[in-house]
């Protein structure tokens, strides 16, 4: 064999593979471009779905800015109902087997009206009892630090804890407790 005829055995698939991906890369950032839109529209209208799970008096939602502090404490997005009905707080906290994601809506009185469990990976049967209506109404009405507490609640801000579930408990307590101080510091700066 000659040594144009090696070189050309040698590069041939090299060309080939750098091709290869030159256009992979090219479809894919064509669709990219045609489907984040979508995407971003389709993410948009899930959250609005939520805000009005836990402010259904609320329409009209806007971002504002997370006051200072927030994001340390887990909270990653405020909105502000535009009629005034009060405001939705996202926040995201450890949980047993990872992260916790729930809104919280807070109306005008300061008071918790809805919780939503937006995603989780809790343990089944246990922690995941989280997203049930009946953990999740004990917020509701709920203004102030809350206490997490196990063997009945005792006072207005006390929250139950679910059994064998203390972990995945004590983080909404956490979660909703930074969603009010959240809310504390946004309608002092509106």
């Amino acid at each position: 064999m000659n040594e144009t005829n090696k070189q050309s055995s040698i590069f041939a698939p090299i060309a080939a593979l750098g091709l290869t991906c030159l256009i992979v890369t090219a479809l894919l950032a064509v669709t990219n471009f045609f489907t984040a839109p979508v995407i971003a529209e389709q993410s948009g209208n899930k959250a609005n779905a939520a805000r009005l799970l836990v402010l259904p008096e609320g329409d009209d939602f806007s971002l504002i800015d997370l006051p200072e502090g927030a994001a340390e404490s887990g909270v990653t997005e405020i909105a502000r109902a535009g009629n005034g009905a009060g405001y939705t707080v996202t926040v995201v906290t450890p949980g047993y087997h990872g992260d916790i994601t729930a809104m919280f809506g807070i109306g005008p009185d300061g008071k918790i009206s809805g919780v939503e469990v937006l995603e989780h990976t809790e343990t089944q049967g246990l922690g995941e009892r989280i997203v049930t209506p009946e953990f999740r109404q004990q917020f509701t009405g709920k203004s102030g630090v809350l206490n997490l507490v196990k063997g009945g609640a005792n006072t207005e801000q006390d929250i139950e804890a679910l059994a064998g579930a203390t972990v995945s408990s004590t983080a909404m307590t956490n979660a909703a407790n930074a969603a009010l101080a959240a809310y504390e510091q946004s309608k002092e700066v509106s």
